[in-house]
């Protein structure tokens, strides 16, 4: 009874993922991606802030490219 109930809740979070996530409104190039990442990791390197924002802020960076290429490949 508890697989088919652990089942049924990964059903549903599985058809839940595919049918209420937004979709992109508009899909970038990803050479825009890059461009964006690049601009990104520039302002990262000459802020004037201890090494450990500065690699919070790359992190981001790359999170976001991350998501901008997986907007433009969906």
């Amino acid at each position: 009874m508890k697989k088919i109930l652990l089942l049924a809740l990964a059903g549903l979070v599985l058809l839940s993922s595919v049918f209420f996530f937004p979709v992109a409104v508009s899909a970038h190039d990803v050479s825009e991606c890059y461009r964006d990442h690049q601009v990104c990791r520039e302002r990262a390197f000459n802020l004037d802030a201890p090494w450990t924002k500065v690699a919070l802020v790359l992190t981001v960076c790359d999170i976001a490219l991350g998501k901008c290429i997986l907007a433009v490949k969906v």
